[in-house]
């Protein structure tokens, strides 16, 4: 049996299936899913490759691993890196290592800048679900005062405030994103057949392409859209609220608050490295400020149901703390665990 197959630039030889080689099998994929990318393919193109998914099983199953690949964040970094002839170089790394082509070629194949485009063309040709499987979930997380931009398998990007947590849970018939603590902005990829949801708990917001952004702390969610529209519900059976750009909603004790306007010209979020905050106890500004500090800062009793309002900038915390001391008459205190506002001195902590 002969097999169609890709050579540098895209160029056609034959070659009885036996006699391709592991090495020859990784450049086929990997010229394939870059014409993919790289845009429409012509009625030619399109018989040839499915041809080729059908000629070998091993075919199918490479260009899995290869997509699947795209969606671990540890590869991210390597994006820097990309040269104009990914081809050519994967060939010569191949050539002068004595690592398999299965060890080598995914992180090869990272480098490419097309990768997020070449999931969604495969995804169109072969038809929702007939690729893909269930990909392995994977975590991001920031560390304090760390903050992060990634782009998702489907297409999305997230940015990552600092101290947060996410679980992205990807497969044929569903975009799934678990949060902890901590806050994401989310710009998601348009796709219908797999609505993008974030779950907290109970919680849920369910959004097909939208952008809007998620602040969890220990007690509440925030809940704010910027662009499109969102689905928030509180718990799995509790009533769906529809949230449309310019509106926010808070979920606390999970309950849903009344729908919140703001202003998004106006609008002040973590990405500009402030807050701003109106009426609002002073545990939860010290929750934020402890994403970007590696000293942590509590509230006694007394003052952490206290009424604080302002604009804070994140990572500059010993300034925010002289001016919550003299805007609220607190006192501060060093003590081994970190620092402790309230209204006296409390020796026993130092």
């Amino acid at each position: 049996m002969n097999t169609l197959f890709l050579l540098q630039d895209f160029e056609y030889s034959t070659l009885s299936t036996a006699e391709q080689t592991e090495q020859d099998l990784y450049l086929q994929a990997a010229a394939w899913v870059e014409k993919l990318a790289a845009g429409e393919l012509d009625n030619l193109s399109k018989r040839r490759f499915s041809h080729w998914l059908d000629a070998d099983p091993r075919h199918r199953e490479l260009l899995l691993s290869m997509l699947q690949t795209w969606q671990d964040p540890a590869l991210t970094k390597a994006l820097a890196a990309y040269q104009p002839h990914p081809l050519k170089r994967w060939r010569l790394a191949l050539s002068r290592s004595h690592l398999t082509g299965a060890a080598i070629f995914p992180r090869a194949l990272s480098l490419t800048a097309v990768a997020c485009s070449a999931v969604l063309a495969v995804a169109l040709y072969l038809g929702h679900g007939s690729l893909f499987h269930t990909a392995a979930p994977y975590e991001l997380k920031t560390a304090q005062a760390s903050t992060m931009h990634q782009t998702l398998g489907d297409g999305s990007v997230v940015d990552m405030a600092a101290a947060s947590q996410l679980t992205v849970l990807f497969s044929a018939d569903k975009r799934q994103v678990v949060q902890g603590l901590g806050a994401a902005y989310f710009a998601v990829a348009k796709d219908k057949q797999r609505p993008f949801e974030v779950r907290l708990d109970q919680a849920t917001v369910v959004a097909v392409g939208t952008e809007f952004n998620i602040d969890r702390d220990p007690d509440l969610i925030d809940i704010t859209v910027y662009e499109g529209a969102v689905q928030v519900q509180a718990t799995a059976t509790g009533p769906r609220q529809l949230l449309k750009a310019g509106e926010r909603v808070r979920i606390r004790q999970n309950k849903l608050s009344k729908v919140e306007k703001v202003d998004l010209q106006q609008l002040v979020d973590w990405r500009s490295g402030w807050i701003e905050i109106e009426n609002e106890p002073l545990a939860y500004l010290l929750h934020r400020l402890n994403r970007s500090t590696d000293v942590p800062v509590s509230a006694s009793a007394e003052v952490a149901g206290l009424r604080v309002a302002g604009r804070f900038e994140l990572a500059n915390t010993q300034q925010t703390l002289q001016a919550l001391t003299e805007a609220y008459g607190l006192t501060l205190q060093q003590h081994s665990s970190g620092i402790r506002l309230s209204r006296s001195p409390h020796p026993s902590l130092q």
